[in-house]
């Protein structure tokens, strides 16, 4: 993937997670990024939860898709349907990393650990693209990114409003999603936000968007 404007010959890897409650179609899991010593792009974007992971274990996750496209786009695909927490972990690679994208980001270490959150995940899009920084640099990064569809069947009301990834976590109504984003205006989806520090920008949530077309 070299030749990608300025962005680094590798890109960077990144496994995205669109959060719906599986009681109602009507709950979408969004994260306000808070800015960390290891993760200082992209602070204040309103997104879905996103992890980065190694480039070979990227390709572990991605190694039964067909290869990817040149150039910037979003590529529908239809993995299997995976067991997340209960035990999930065990059962496959993608699991495994989707675990550790709830413990890690989501503060759910000790629910999946005692059973009581549960979900059932699928990959639904392989993504390229220039991420622009929001932060006004100028610097783009080549981005590569798997989207799974996670519905929480169980324990979504041990998600906390806060962890030390996000500076928020809300539900939000997946049907405002297009009109938030064709405006930029993350007030749309929670008025409680704040519209100086927070924005809607970047490939995980137009994936998203794209995703939730498709199940609506």
């Amino acid at each position: 993937m070299a030749g990608q404007g300025d962005a680094a010959h590798q890109p960077v890897t990144v496994v995205s997670a669109v959060v719906v409650d599986a009681d109602t179609s009507r709950r979408l899991l969004l994260s306000v990024r808070r800015p960390s010593p290891y993760a200082r792009r992209h602070p204040g974007v309103l997104s879905t939860p996103t992890l980065a992971v190694p480039a070979d274990l990227f390709a572990l996750l991605a190694r039964q898709l067909p290869d990817p496209e040149p150039g910037i786009g979003m590529h529908p695909v239809a993995g299997p349907r995976l067991r997340i927490g209960r035990g999930g972990h065990t059962d496959s690679t993608a699991a495994f990393v989707l675990e550790n994208l709830f413990a890690r980001k989501l503060g759910l270490a000790e629910a999946l650990v005692d059973g009581s959150f549960a979900a059932v995940a699928q990959l639904r899009f392989r993504s390229h693209d220039q991420v622009d920084d929001p932060l006004g640099t100028g610097q783009s990064e080549w981005t590569t990114m798997l989207t799974y569809l996670i519905e929480v069947t169980d324990g979504a009301g041990a998600l906390p409003d806060a962890t030390a990834a996000y500076s928020r976590l809300i539900w939000a109504d997946p049907a405002k999603l297009p009109q938030a984003l064709a405006q930029r205006d993350a007030l749309l989806l929670d008025m409680t936000l704040d519209p100086i520090e927070v924005c809607i920008h970047g490939l995980c949530i137009r994936v998203a968007a794209r995703l939730l077309d498709q199940i609506a």
